[in-house]
């Protein structure tokens, strides 16, 4: 019996292949899409940040030669100038709290008071809140010709006070404002601004009187107080509750400093003012809330443009500073909720 053939094996057969995708532009890919986005994004943000700092940083005034320039400026506005230690502590802490709370800690420029003006200047859609530190003023009446309106004008003034706060001393920076700062009516300087309204050296001023000195730097005109004794007594109320907050004296302090009569060089005498609260409220609570969200609206958008660059880890890692001086803001807006 002839053997049984066996059969053959069939031949593997391999399962039909997918029809393939239609082909779509690589500019459309999905997996190419995201980080040519992300480069454009990131290129574009590079772009707006970088370019105009550094064209203000080579393009702007250089304030290695501040000495010069405040030289010829208290010539061209007759100022004889005074040390700082000719000035009473009073006056210098009332300039402080008031025009840069953060000046001992920053470098020409405060970034949480740009963020606290911008955002109380959307929440109240006004220009109001310059946000401009003691630095900032002193480099605009020195190289600016005292005009920072513009956009590039801004940015020349903030770049200069970095390098300027950079190198130089505080006391010498505070000194220099002090003596070029216009108090109104002619009056350039501390000098000047002492004997016009009160007919005493720097060295002298009280607290009533450095208070309502500092007052006059916002609008030498609005709060004169031979002219509007009312609007000089609540802007000084204003510098006197930024020196509590900043722990420069008590309310009760600030309290008789508001309820004396204060004498004017001329005889004139400024009525006391009864019935203002000089504590810390609301109104800072929710000025530094802002603040602080801004800033961590900021650290989040920094992260998500760091995080598509090529740079260091470390680098990208950059938002986490500004996310905690967000942070630290918010909580101090808690104190005086």
């Amino acid at each position: 019996m002839a053997a049984a053939t066996r059969p053959r094996p069939k031949e593997s057969q391999k399962p039909p292949e997918p029809p393939s995708p239609p082909r779509r532009l690589g500019f459309l890919r999905r997996g190419r899409r995201r980080p040519r986005l992300a480069r454009i994004l990131a290129g574009a943000v590079a772009a707006l940040v970088i370019v105009p700092v550094g064209a203000a940083w080579l393009l702007g005034p250089n304030p290695s030669n501040e000495a010069a320039r405040l030289r010829a400026y208290l010539r061209g506005v007759h100022v004889h100038p005074v040390s700082l230690t000719g000035v009473a502590p009073v006056l210098r802490e009332a300039v402080v709290a008031t025009e840069d709370e953060r000046f001992w800690r920053n470098h020409g420029i405060d970034l949480v008071g740009v963020a606290r003006a911008a955002a109380w200047d959307l929440s109240h859609l006004s220009l109001a809140q310059g946000g401009s530190t003691i630095t900032e003023q002193l480099v605009k009446q020195l190289y600016l010709s005292g005009n920072d309106h513009s956009p590039w004008r801004k940015l020349e003034d903030a770049v200069a006070a970095l390098r300027l706060g950079l190198h130089a001393p505080k006391d010498g920076v505070l000194q220099d404002y002090l003596n070029v700062v216009y108090f109104g009516d002619g009056a350039y300087g501390v000098r000047a601004a002492s004997r016009r309204y009160f007919g005493v050296r720097p060295a002298d001023l009280s607290l009533p009187q450095a208070s309502m000195l500092a007052g006059l730097i916002q609008d030498p005109f609005l709060y004169d107080p031979y002219t509007d004794a009312d609007a000089a007594r609540l802007r000084q109320a204003d510098v006197l509750k930024s020196m509590v907050r900043d722990g420069y004296i008590t309310i009760p302090e600030g309290e008789r400093a508001l309820q004396t009569p204060l004498p004017l060089a001329d005889g004139k005498i400024v009525p006391p003012l009864m019935g203002v609260s000089i504590a810390p409220g609301r109104e800072l609570s929710v000025s530094l809330a802002l603040a602080g969200l801004a800033l961590l609206c900021a650290a989040l958008l920094a992260r998500a443009v760091l995080r598509r660059l090529p740079i260091p880890r470390v680098a990208r890692l950059s938002w986490l500073a500004v996310a905690a001086v967000g942070v630290v803001v918010l909580a101090r807006s808690l104190q005086f909720a």
